[in-house]
């Protein structure tokens, strides 16, 4: 029988203070993230919300980061039980869900993520426990070491989640906060002006109520300098770029030197 525990080293990363790097995939390739694999970042987002990336791709992607070592998170379709569900059973270690307005929509959250006593989450033998043969643990034993091994990270990107924010990160089950800057600076009416004074002040909001909380902050952005600067600012981790982009960047980059070079 196998016994091995699927521990969830971003989250003994980010316990450490090692700002674990991560980025986001949306191209529906199991190569690709085991690709990544070999860059020395620590964790992906699959992104089912942005991109036609589903349950099934999903679960072949997420075998694919744990073959690269990489911790597989994923990004929620919508704020339904079966889109929670499904992507916990499959293996995603933990979730990000996008569009959180309420903190009732943040305690049904829980209530669908995090086993009882926590919340009510379905208990099921499924690929997150090798179907019931991976763990020679107890239902209770079970329970409680995926309630602490898989995370819930609501998305801070709407002003109705800004305002309760505090409550948000006081929810018990709530592990930390993603914050999506472009639909958060779009909502407050400053699209993309991240120098905008009242964003800066509604990240610094965001991340000293988790802080006050004891839960971590993580954020996006497609900028190296930006990402030095979130991690500088106290972030504890950051989600850069994805891998569509690497791909353009990389091939324009390289195609624009050669071309350069040979004229």
């Amino acid at each position: 029988m196998l016994v091995s525990k699927p521990k969830n080293t971003f989250k003994e990363k980010i316990a450490a203070g090692q700002n674990p790097i991560g980025t986001i995939c949306s191209l529906l390739s199991e190569n690709v993230v085991e690709a990544l694999g070999y860059t020395g970042i620590d964790y992906v987002v699959i992104d089912n919300e942005h991109s036609p990336v589903e349950a099934e791709t999903t679960l072949s992607m997420v075998r694919a980061a744990e073959h690269g070592n990489l911790t597989p998170l994923a990004r929620v379709r919508e704020i339904s039980r079966p889109a929670v569900l499904k992507l916990l059973d499959i293996g995603a270690q933990g979730l990000i869900v996008p569009n959180v307005k309420t903190v009732d929509e943040v305690k049904q959250l829980v209530s669908w993520s995090k086993y009882n006593p926590i919340g009510n989450r379905g208990f099921s033998g499924s690929r997150k426990d090798g179907w019931g043969f991976m763990l020679e643990m107890s239902v209770r034993e079970t329970m409680d070491f995926f309630n602490d091994q898989v995370l819930l990270i609501p998305q801070c990107e709407t002003t109705e989640a800004l305002a309760a924010i505090e409550e948000i990160v006081a929810v018990e089950g709530v592990d930390g906060i993603f914050v999506g800057p472009y639909d958060l600076s779009i909502a407050m009416g400053i699209p993309g002006e991240f120098d905008n004074p009242e964003f800066v002040a509604a990240v610094d909001r965001i991340t000293k109520a988790c802080k006050n909380a004891g839960k971590f902050t993580m954020i996006y952005t497609g900028s190296v300098r930006s990402a030095i600067d979130y991690f500088r600012a106290g972030f504890d981790t950051v989600a850069y770029s994805m891998d569509a982009a690497f791909l353009i960047n990389g091939c324009r980059d390289a195609t624009a030197a050669i071309r350069e070079a040979v004229k």
